[in-house]
């Protein structure tokens, strides 16, 4: 072989060994980069899952439904981290959902009965039950010849007898004599009474308010979150679900009479129910909040059995409207809770017992609670926030 030639063979060895090295750095180059995209792609995912906001969910009365939704908004405007879901599908519902623990919170216009208490504690420890929000229960009413009219006054005597079915209709001589100054007004058209369809704690506060006031209705009827009504059983009577639909109903519905929570009264009449000081009072939220200004409740307790709502049914203030009541929020102890959910419940609370409390953040129809049981949640979310 040739001296050139042998040069020519070096040379193409010398390439082949470049590009063999070359191929080498490259691949060496590569491989910690792929690895750190490996790397980084758990952390990048676990990023992603930890800007996830927390989720509290709650279902249950539709009283407070629409202060809910106010709370709701100003409150995750703030805290972007934490969402908050809530179905108004009634109180029993709510006790339902919160026993088989299928919500976060739940909430209800009646505290729980003793049985369900016990239950509660059996499978979550402590239960709080946390009264966080004052309404009024309104008598409302569709009457035509009354509209843009001074309110029709009743006692809670002629309201009984209307729903026991002893008065049938609006110019009975008993209401001409509480409005003497509508008389000329009122028809001989037949009372029509609508009232929940859904086990409602509404329900049961108004039917214990008039068990409270009438033995005859107490033995007859009773109080619940159903009941069976007089007038459905003689044709005058129907159901509606929750207290939008009581309060769209009776709008639809002339010469209706029926029953919702202050913040549904809009575009209905309301009466004026004369008060255990003998004086005619409206539902506002003053009124409510001076029939529930001495109310003082261990969260705790088995609040049932104590049977607030008589002792509020019960106030001698002039001013006070006796058909008034809180709404609770029941919770299971901190413990049932994973830290982010108990940390975003403690915050939650916290605010529903400041800036929730506050006039701008109360909507329309509710009041807020006396300071003593704000004073009682900021400690409750102090609880949750360890």
């Amino acid at each position: 072989m040739s001296q050139r030639q042998n040069y020519k063979k070096i040379i193409v060895i010398a390439i082949a060994i470049v590009v063999v090295l070359a191929g080498l750095f490259i691949f060496s180059a590569n491989k910690p980069a792929q690895q750190q995209v490996s790397q980084q792609q758990p952390s990048q995912q676990s990023s992603q899952q930890a800007s996830q906001p927390v989720l509290l969910k709650g279902s249950g009365a539709t009283f407070p439904e629409a202060q809910l939704r106010k709370w709701i908004e100003v409150f995750t405007s703030k805290n972007t981290d934490i969402k908050i879901e809530y179905s108004g599908v009634g109180s029993g519902q709510g006790i339902s959902d919160f026993l088989n623990g299928l919500t976060t919170f739940g909430c209800s216009d009646v505290p729980l009965k003793t049985d369900q208490l016990n239950q509660a504690k059996n499978k979550y420890g402590t239960v709080y039950q946390v009264p966080y929000l004052l309404g009024g229960v309104a008598i409302v009413y569709n009457v035509p010849e009354l509209k843009d009219k001074q309110p029709l006054k009743l006692t809670p005597e002629v309201l009984v007898d209307i729903l026991l079915g002893k008065i049938n209709y609006w110019d009975d001589p008993k209401i001409k004599e509480l409005n003497p100054e509508l008389a000329n007004l009122l028809p001989h058209k037949e009372i029509y009474w609508i009232h929940r369809s859904d086990a409602s704690g509404t329900n049961e506060v108004f039917t214990s308010y008039l068990s409270f006031v009438s033995s005859e209705w107490k033995s007859k009827v009773g109080a619940g979150k159903t009941v069976q009504w007089p007038l459905d059983q003689i044709g005058r009577g129907q159901g509606a679900q929750g207290n939008p639909g009581v309060a769209n109903m009776v709008k639809q519905t002339p010469y209706s009479l029926g029953y919702v929570e202050l913040a549904y009264t809009k575009g209905l009449g309301v009466v004026a129910l004369r008060n255990n000081a003998g004086k005619f009072v409206l539902p506002t939220p003053d009124r409510v909040s001076r029939a529930v200004q001495s109310l003082d409740i261990d969260f705790t307790s088995d609040i049932y059995s104590l049977n607030l709502l008589s002792k509020i049914f019960a106030t001698t203030d002039p001013d006070a409207y006796p058909i008034s009541s809180p709404t609770y929020m029941l919770l299971k102890s901190p413990d049932n809770y994973d830290l982010n959910t108990r940390k975003a419940l403690a915050r939650w609370l916290q605010f529903i017992a400041t800036d929730g409390q506050k006039p701008e953040n109360i909507a329309e129809g509710y009041a807020p609670i006396p300071q003593s049981i704000s004073q009682k949640i900021l400690q409750l979310s102090q609880l949750f926030g360890k």
